[in-house]
């Protein structure tokens, strides 16, 4: 959905939210800190508790549940990619329905991963869920696995398995032509839908 602030009116970022619908109606965004006079160098730095956000309207971003399937799922997230990815993990909680989850987590480096805490206690919770971190540039990172999330995924996969993916372009590009020609149907790849670019 479409996130402005009255801090730099007019200027509109593009943001997934990170939980499943809740009976409160609150909704969790997350933001990464980026160079200023973005919208999001706002949220970050310059936005107070209380203070009012317009939202616009949401679209589709092609990732979301087949109400219809109970496929496992493999779930590759990236950066800020992991928040549309945790929402889905949250919808399979609220109604399980025998589904396992892997979850394969990419940062570069172990201090680039960021909402660890969430992810233990969802695995922590539910033993049908597995998080897997992924590091491209950590070494010393253990006992997380090292590469970037798609190949760390593969490693991962399962036949019958629907994958998700979300994350930086750089992770994204290529990536349907290589699960294609590893023999996975096109149906069972889902990545996000192309957007407007927002700061």
């Amino acid at each position: 959905m479409p996130v402005c602030t009255p801090r730099l009116p007019g200027h509109w970022r593009w943001l997934s939210p990170a939980n499943a619908p809740r009976a409160d109606g609150t909704v969790e965004l997350h933001v990464r800190a980026v160079p200023a006079g973005t919208v999001s160098h706002r949220l970050v730095h310059e936005v107070r508790p209380g203070e009012v956000l317009w939202l616009g309207p949401p679209v589709d971003t092609g990732l979301r549940l087949d109400p219809a399937s109970t496929s496992d799922l493999l779930l590759v997230a990236g950066g800020t990619g992991l928040a549309p990815l945790r929402s889905l993990v949250e919808q399979v909680a609220a109604a399980p329905d025998g589904r396992r989850v892997t979850r394969v987590v990419g940062a570069r480096t172990f201090t680039d991963l960021y909402d660890s805490v969430s992810l233990d206690k969802l695995q922590c919770t539910h033993d049908w869920l597995t998080i897997v971190p992924a590091f491209s540039d950590d070494p010393c990172a253990e006992p997380a696995e090292q590469g970037d999330a798609l190949t760390v995924a593969l490693d991962h996969h399962q036949p019958g398995q629907e994958i998700y993916l979300c994350g930086p372009p750089a992770m994204l590009t290529g990536a349907r032509p290589r699960l294609l020609a590893l023999g996975i149907p096109a149906a069972r790849i889902h990545l996000p839908a192309e957007r407007p670019v927002g700061g």
